[in-house]
């Protein structure tokens, strides 16, 4: 389900699922019995409560393009403000990392789209954090795999810890430029 913003939106969308599942067995319908019902995490709502939310989806699937854009409160498409829609922005990078250890921590499969799942500058932050399934564009499919091939998992997790330690925009670019 696209932009869940509390645990009880979610609650009740898998509710319609299972109501029309029970409609489909009224019905002596073929059907899938069990779907594994899952959630986009794109509102920063989802970050403080992701243990609750862990609780309640079977997996989820992080919305880059709309999580850096509400997570700032920048509309990327509006050329006036564009500058200020920053994927390494700190908490940008710390609630990413919040997000998938959560899921982790429960046992919970996530994966990530948007722009950020082909850039290349931020694939070793990405791994590091734990991504390991991205959904991507086809056309950044050799580039993407070409740039994983290339990097070391440990080296990653390192990366990534010194970039949710800086505390500014400049600071996260200077260790993105220097990895």
């Amino acid at each position: 389900f696209p932009l869940i913003a509390s645990v009880d939106d979610f609650v009740r969308a898998r509710q319609v699922v299972r109501d029309c599942i029970d409609g489909l067995r009224a019905e002596g319908l073929d059907h899938h019995d069990h779907p594994s019902v899952g959630m986009m995490v794109e509102l920063p709502s989802v970050v403080e409560s992701m243990a609750e939310f862990a609780a309640e989806a079977d997996f989820f699937a992080i919305g880059t393009n709309d999580f850096v854009q509400y997570m700032l409160g920048v509309d990327r498409s509006n050329k006036r403000v564009a500058d200020y829609y920053r994927p390494e922005h700190p908490s940008v990078l710390r609630s990413l990392e919040r997000v998938v250890r959560v899921a982790g921590d429960h046992r919970k499969a996530i994966s990530l789209c948007g722009e950020m799942g082909h850039d290349a500058v931020m694939i070793p932050f990405l791994l590091g954090i734990g991504i390991r399934r991205l959904s991507i564009d086809p056309q950044f499919m050799p580039a993407v795999h070409q740039r994983i091939a290339g990097l070391s998992i440990d080296r990653c997790r390192d990366h990534a810890r010194s970039l949710t330690a800086a505390g500014s925009i400049g600071g996260v670019q200077k260790i993105l430029g220097e990895f």
